[in-house]
């Protein structure tokens, strides 16, 4: 990758500062497989990756590696596009994955290891995936729109996601997630939400959450949509309808192997396109992060952004 125009994205703040810590380790496995040629970045705050990467794009990247974990990952995608297509199409990603959600990675199934994602960043294969397109409610009620990669969730993520930021994200991915979700399971209220499907006819009920899944892991390891698939072009698209809370409590264990999808509280759809809308107040999450609320319109870009990582497992 000698010749290759490389602009590496390093977020300090993941993990809870760990991947800080971890700096000198990181950037010995970054010259092992990239040599030294290339531009380094630190980001210092929100959205710093997303400007960073636009910048890093137009003015000629030709990979972008982002050090993170699924936040700093979403940031950096959204650096990559506007209007809905890329700055550059033969621009691509790589990833270091260091941070406290890890669903992305695991989805594209990287390896767990340092050394293991540097060398799949300097010899792995160009592989295209999905990215979602979500447009919804910011913060002050104006429109807004974010490109995410993993998933996007409207209902009991976002209270999740507000717990997790608010903890120890030291814990790491599986156990901070884990028992911000049990936390949430025991409070959160059902919401009332209309739901439409690439067009369908609404459906109004109440719900736990309804998830928009492009990977098909999320939350330190939760598989609340075990089928999905990062390049197939659809969105695995979970209802998690009505539950009292010894019922959450009995299916809580059961989103780590996707037994859940046996219940009769759970039921999952494929499509392109989802419209979401309440009259209660409803959060929206994606990638691990708060976004706002509803209402919001959800899209899928197919093959959309090319990641360095392992071949696609054939089946």
């Amino acid at each position: 990758m000698s010749r290759t125009k490389i602009d590496v994205l390093f977020n300090p703040a993941s993990s809870g500062g760990r991947t800080g810590r971890q700096r000198t380790r990181i950037l010995a496995v970054l010259r092992r497989y990239l040599g030294r040629s290339y531009s380094f970045h630190l980001t210092g705050g929100p959205l710093e990756a997303t400007s960073l990467a636009r910048e890093a794009i137009l003015a000629g990247s030709e990979l972008i590696v982002a050090v993170g974990g699924d936040g700093t990952i979403q940031e950096a995608v959204n650096g990559f596009f506007a209007g809905g297509r890329p700055l550059n199409p033969d621009c691509r990603l790589g990833i270091i994955n260091a941070g406290t959600g890890h669903g992305f990675a695991q989805s594209l199934g990287f390896p767990s290891d340092l050394e293991g994602q540097g060398a799949q960043i300097a010899d792995g294969v160009i592989r295209p995936v999905d990215v979602g397109r979500v447009f919804f409610s910011g913060g002050n009620g104006s429109p807004a729109e974010r490109y995410f990669v993993n998933e996007c969730q409207a209902g009991i993520g976002g209270e999740v996601v507000k717990m997790v930021h608010a903890g120890n994200k030291k814990l790491g991915g599986t156990l901070a997630f884990g028992l911000a979700t049990l936390a949430a399971a025991w409070t959160y209220p059902n919401r009332t939400m209309t739901v439409s499907v690439d067009g369908t006819p609404p459906i109004t009920e109440k719900f736990i959450a309804v998830v928009c899944a492009n990977g098909n892991s999320m939350a330190g390891g939760m598989h609340l949509a075990p089928e999905a698939k990062v390049d197939d072009g659809l969105l695995d698209i979970l209802f998690m309808h009505a539950q009292t809370r010894s019922e959450r409590l009995r299916n809580f264990p059961k989103i780590y192997s996707g037994n859940h999808l046996g219940s009769p509280k759970f039921s999952c759809f494929r499509g392109r396109r989802v419209s979401l809308t309440s009259t209660e107040n409803v959060a929206i999450e994606a990638d691990g992060e708060l976004l706002g609320c509803l209402p919001c319109r959800i899209e899928v870009l197919p093959s959309a952004l090319h990641v360095l990582a392992r071949p696609a497992e054939k089946g």
